[in-house]
């Protein structure tokens, strides 16, 4: 083998916001307790009172035990205090560093998230359940008085080395009902029928948050399929965005005549919803509904952040899509959750943020990005609107009509014909129609009068839009090989055929040949 390939192997592993890898092959103990080592050195020097304590959680998958065995080794050597979760979620990690963030350090999940059975990997939570760049520059607790001192240090000290699933899941929602300003008491108050909700797990860890929550709503009746944690995954690999396992989502919703239909990724971050017809409610669309329905909570001044492959549909519901930079209601920012945090962690008047892939971000639930929080935000609404007589789809059916998605389409490149390239021929084709092209600089999203902008560019990722219709064009920051992979996306308001045509259009350009 090369040296090249060896080297190549490292870039495979290490994405832009967290490892990934195959178990067995460039994902293994060495690593994962090497990677304990170095991160022990981070948190060391960024906690002012020994111990230094840091959470770990594993989900589902197989490989999850013996990984976190050897990252606990790792952060051990390297001078902090493991705590043990045993099985969780990836935002119960964030949970436990944001919410105890006076006791806890840091956190680390060992997921693949929607990646399939055999993978694995490490997802990185610093102070205050922040990213680790961001999470850094958080205050740490330092006394200054040294019965204080000792005080903290005893607390910290007094943290289990193991946490059982019932000593912090029911914490955390309880805490997500609270900082979600959620009432389902009131919601489902003389209510004709019982309000009835869907739950497809997939397998994954969705399953057991859910339960944890259906055990405080006694008033909904609950149906739950493949709630059982099973890394496996005898069903399919559970992704929200994945059409066949939103199909067994809507097939859920019709057979058991529930009001509302939900399922979450592997590591329970992501969510999806299905309305009463079983019809999936696009990330979105789904955006618009959490963030009015926060507006009515926290009032009209709360600010709504989506970024730059988000509909049209959030900006003008909730803002105005010509002053997307500014602070008329909405801001567009780069794709990744891991940028979105600190833009929020910047400015306060944000307080809701969204992915188009199903992350949500809530500036009230520590900048969390939950998957949870977010399906029950809209649960409280389909349960305020079924105690009314209507279903859910009465707040998408103008929404449905008007904007005419895509989706992603994704393209597998080959080395000949990069990303890079296939972006900018794009702009270039469309160039006489462009009203507006947005690319990311390194203080946010940009406009650009012309391509290539003066500025430099973090990212190659493009959204160009015209007057009616738009599209996006970015290289993955996480998976690919080659040329990489290119995700496309395109939206019309008004006119279906017209996003058809278009989509077609790029598709040629890009290459018919390459899609996955």
């Amino acid at each position: 083998m090369a040296l090249s390939d060896y080297i190549e192997g490292v870039n495979e592993v290490f994405k832009r916001d967290d490892v990934r890898g195959v178990y067995g092959q460039n994902i293994g103990p060495a690593l994962a307790r090497r990677l304990g080592g170095e991160l022990a050195g981070f948190y060391r020097a960024h906690t002012a009172v020994e111990p230094v304590n840091v959470v770990i959680g594993h989900d589902m998958r197989l490989s999850g035990p013996v990984l976190a065995k050897a990252l606990a080794e790792g952060l051990a050597g390297g001078g902090c205090r493991p705590i043990s979760l045993g099985l969780a979620g990836t935002e119960l990690v964030g949970f436990l560093a944001a919410h105890y963030s006076d006791v806890i350090d840091g956190g680390v999940i060992i997921t693949a998230s929607h990646n399939p059975h055999d993978n694995n990997g490490f997802k990185f939570f610093g102070r205050t359940g922040l990213p680790l760049a961001v999470g850094k520059d958080v205050p740490v607790p330092s006394p200054a008085h040294p019965l204080q001192r000792l005080e903290l240090g005893l607390k910290k000290a007094r943290v289990p080395s193991r946490l059982p699933w019932e000593e912090f899941a029911p914490d955390y929602i309880k805490t997500a009902l609270l900082k979600g300003h959620l009432d389902f008491e009131r919601a489902a108050a003389e209510g004709e029928n019982a309000f009835k909700v869907a739950v497809e797990a997939g397998n994954g860890m969705g399953g057991r948050v859910m339960q944890e929550f259906a055990e405080l709503t006694p008033q909904f009746r609950w149906v739950f399929s493949n709630e059982t944690p099973d890394g496996r995954f005898p069903v399919m690999v559970p992704n929200p965005v994945n059409p066949d396992y939103q199909k067994m989502v809507t097939a859920l919703v019709k057979e058991s005549e529930a009001d509302a239909g939900v399922c979450f990724d592997g590591d329970a971050d992501r969510v999806a919803l299905a309305d009463e017809e079983g019809e999936i409610i696009s990330p979105p669309l789904l955006a618009t509904l959490i963030g009015r329905k926060l507006r009515e909570k926290l009032g009209p001044g709360s600010i709504i952040a989506h970024n730059m492959v988000c509909s049209w549909a959030i900006a003008d519901t909730l803002g105005d899509r010509e002053e997307v930079l500014g602070d008329a209601g909405t801001v567009m920012t780069p794709v990744g959750y891991s940028k979105i945090k600190p833009i929020m962690h910047a400015n306060r008047e944000i307080a809701f943020g969204a992915e188009h892939s199903g992350h949500y971000m809530f500036r009230d639930f520590y900048i969390a990005d939950s998957g949870m929080l977010a399906g029950l935000i809209v649960l409280e609404l389909a349960a305020e609107l079924h105690r009314q007589g209507k279903g859910l789809s009465s707040e998408l059916t103008d929404l449905r009509s008007r904007y005419h998605e895509s989706g992603e389409i994704n393209f597998q490149l080959p080395a000949d014909r990069p990303a890079d390239r296939v972006i900018a021929e794009a702009v270039a084709t469309f160039e006489d129609e462009a009203e507006k092209v947005y690319g990311e600089a390194d203080d946010g999203i940009r406009l650009m009068k012309k391509y290539p902008p003066k500025f430099e560019q973090v990212t190659s990722d493009l959204r160009v839009e015209s007057k009616n219709w738009w599209f996006c064009l970015r290289k993955s920051g996480t998976e690919g090989s080659g040329g990489g992979i290119c995700r496309l996306y395109v939206e019309a308001v008004d006119d279906r055929s017209l996003m058809e045509s278009k989509r077609d259009a790029l598709i040629g350009l890009i290459g018919a040949e390459y899609r996955m």
